[in-house]
């Protein structure tokens, strides 16, 4: 697997950044230029972002909201594209990764893409693949003997990097934590152990002294059994006193009872009786209200009809007064246009009077004034011709009217008796007519309201309904005697029923209930209690007593919490033991894993290591070498010294053989990361390692990060910060 290309969105200090790698890339820059955040970058981007902790550092990039960025591989022939990004404060980061396999394109999710990576893991990556100078160091001579040390650069050549041996460390301390031997007191499995031999003795000691008490304990239990028993019977005593009580507090209640048991109840109407009962005496009430109203209003109706009998109402109700007040009023316009017509007809005499006044004024005006005479002439002829021929009209017309009055006076003659005898003009005569049609009009009202028929025949039907009542219920007039005691009856009978289901828990109702016997046998069980409580009261004064004794000689520890707390003792030595247990196992089984290794796999491992070793070291360190369990190094005089004989740029020369030893053995094809790794380095050194990169480039891709200009010459894949 390679990395091609790095394309940064935001991530620490570095903002819109593309990187495109070579299978030997060099990330050059000074101190804070960002080649650590490049590897972070890319530990990100493979295996996911990481939160910020003591251990973990933030790279959220300062005034750019983007956070991430994609990363390119090739891995078997097919090309690989990851994508994590994610918009500050607004949630998680995206994941998107492709696998490309010439036409096919498969997206795969974040635990796929992890089986896929598989074994590679974050760890793998930080502490193998990515080779500082800090997780090259092993613990110096003052944190460790030189067996611990030994034993350290074993199982970091051996695994490739010490955290196995730091969990085996964490096991051990923890398990001589539990326990080491039996001299050792304060180990947590000595401590409990003493602390159950206390307790037990504590037990012997607490069993010894109730063995003492043992006949005052059998005494005082035999009270209490006997002050139980008493108890009980007490508790009897007070439920037949109770018993008692209650039925005398009852006593009024079963009076009640017997008294209404004794009433015949049986011979009641039914809610259906009661309720025809109700309903009929109601409509008889109904009729009997509505009959009584058509009497009044009969008596009251002839009172008015005789208050109406007048010789003028007399003469109006005729049939043949309202006939010819009917024909008489078709002849009102014509009459009425007759009289008009004969008044303007006497106009005409004006005329003649007109002109002989002319004549007179004209007669004088002749001495008086010449045009006077004129003006008289001309008036007087005038009204002599109107006069001439008014009198022409008059005398058609006045024929026809007075012959009109004539019929309309011969037609009112017949109610000239109720007519004023100074109404001579027509217009009077029919006002006067019109009143008396009117009177005929509101007479006729007035009679039909006071028709007796309607209210006779109502009356006959209400006195048929009522009769209909009583040949049904003879005794309908009793009603509401029978309805109230038919509602009394039913009262005490639902009473009775009640005092029944009320009074069957208190008395045994098929038995008479003697009040006085009862009374009498109340006062005895109450006397036979008060001489029941005060033995009962010796009895528990004398408990009480030997109670005391016995808890005076007792300890303050009872032999119950003794046996709790040895319990709790056992228990605690049971979770240490199993602890101890646990941890052992496990450092046996790491031991286990460790032998198998270092013989299986770690001569592989030291062998590749010698020659790299080898040559770092222009051949002044040849050969590194595991003798009972012991690594040690020989150089070219064939002299072999312990790692912890090496001095300090040796040791890291030597772990970075281990390490890259280890990774060859896996034949993981993987990217090799390398930071600043040789800063303990000569200049000769420095160039062999140079040229260890070099090789080591052939075979897989290496990315080095550094601030060396001089470690390596410049080339294609070198990549200034």
């Amino acid at each position: 697997m390679k990395i091609k290309q790095l394309k940064i969105e935001g991530f620490g200090k570095i903002v819109n950044q593309t990187y495109d790698l070579k299978d030997m890339t060099i990330f050059l820059g000074d101190n804070e230029a960002g080649k650590s955040t490049i590897l972070s970058f890319i530990k990100y981007m493979l295996f996911g972002f990481e939160n910020a902790t003591t251990s973990n550092q933030e790279f959220n990039p300062l005034g750019y909201k983007t956070y991430g960025g994609q990363i390119s591989l090739t891995h078997a022939g097919k090309s690989i594209h990851i994508e994590r990004v994610k918009i500050l404060r607004s949630g998680k980061p995206s994941f998107v990764c492709q696998i490309i396999d010439g036409d096919q394109v498969e997206t795969l999710d974040e635990p796929s893409w992890r089986d896929f990576i598989k074994p590679l893991n974050v760890k793998a990556f930080s502490e193998i693949y990515s080779v500082t100078q800090e997780n090259l160091q092993i613990s110096t001579v003052r944190d460790y003997n030189a067996e611990r040390l030994d034993d350290e650069w074993r199982l970091s050549a051996t695994t490739g990097s010490v955290a196995l041996f730091d969990h085996r460390q964490t096991l051990e301390k923890g398990r001589d934590a539990i326990f080491t031997t039996t001299r050792a007191s304060k180990k947590p499995i000595n401590q409990a152990l003493a602390d159950i031999t206390t307790v037990q003795a504590e037990i012997q000691d607490k069993i010894a002294e109730e063995q003492a008490l043992l006949p005052l304990m059998k005494e005082n239990e035999q009270l209490q059994q006997t002050i139980v028993s008493r108890r009980e019977a007490q508790e009897a005593l007070d439920v037949d006193i109770n018993q008692l009580k209650r039925q005398l507090s009852f006593l009024a209640e079963y009076q009640e009872y017997l008294q209404l048991k004794s009433q015949d109840l049986t011979q009641i109407l039914s809610p259906a009786e009661a309720e025809n009962l109700r309903r009929k005496h109601a409509l008889h009430d109904q009729y009997l209200q509505e009959i009584a109203a058509c009497h009044q209003k009969i008596s009251d109706n002839a009172q008015a009809l005789k208050a109406l009998d007048t010789p003028k109402n007399q003469f109006l109700k005729q049939s043949q007064t309202i006939e010819k007040l009917r024909k008489l009023k078709v002849d009102y316009p014509q009459a009425l246009l007759a009289e008009q017509q004969i008044a303007e007809l006497t106009v005409s005499r004006m005329y003649l009077v007109l002109t002989i006044l002319s004549g007179l004024l004209l007669g004088i005006s002749i001495f008086v004034n010449p045009l006077l005479t004129i003006a008289f002439l001309v008036i007087g002829s005038v009204t002599a011709f109107l006069q001439v021929r008014a009198n022409r009209q008059f005398r058609d017309t006045l024929g026809k009217n007075q012959a009109i009055l004539s019929q309309f006076e011969v037609k009112t003659a017949y109610f000239k008796p109720w007519l004023s005898v100074e109404s001579a003009q027509v217009t009077n005569k029919i006002a006067e007519l019109t009143e008396l049609e009117a009177a005929a009009q509101d007479l006729q009202l007035m009679l039909r309201r006071y028709d007796q028929s309607e209210v006779t025949e109502k009356l006959s039907g209400l006195q048929v309904l009522d009769e209909a009542i009583f040949a049904e219920l003879p005794d309908i007039d009793t009603a509401p005697k029978l309805l109230a005691q038919w509602a009394q009856q039913s009262r005490d009978l639902a009473r009775l029923t009640r005092l029944k289901e009320q009074l069957a828990g208190v008395f045994d109702l098929s038995q008479p209930f003697d009040d006085e016997a009862a009374q009498i046998l109340l006062n005895q069980k109450v006397s036979e209690k008060i001489h029941r409580t005060a033995e009962l009261n010796d009895l528990i004064d004398t408990h009480s007593k030997n109670t005391a004794v016995i808890n005076q000689q007792k300890t303050d520890t009872t032999l119950a919490i003794l046996a709790a707390k040895l319990a709790r003792k056992k228990e605690l030595l049971r979770e240490y033991l199993i602890e101890f247990a646990t941890k052992s196992a496990q450092i046996s089984l790491i031991e286990q894993v460790m032998a198998v290794l270092s013989s299986e796999t770690l001569p592989d491992i030291l062998q590749r290591a010698s020659g790299m070793l080898a040559e770092l070291t222009d051949q002044a360190w040849q050969e590194i070498y595991l003798d009972k369990d012991i690594l040690w190094v020989k150089n070219g005089q064939d002299q072999s010294l312990r790692l912890l004989d090496l001095s300090t740029g040796t040791r890291d020369q030597l772990q970075l053989a281990l390490r890259l030893a280890f990774i060859q053995s896996k034949h993981l094809d993987f990217p090799l990361f390398l930071d600043d790794n040789f800063l303990r380095f000569d200049k000769k050194r420095r160039l062999n390692f140079s040229n260890m990169l070099a090789a080591l480039a052939q075979n897989r891709q290496v990315i080095l990060l550094t601030s060396d200009q001089t470690l390596m010459p410049e080339t294609e894949g070198t990549i200034r910060l």
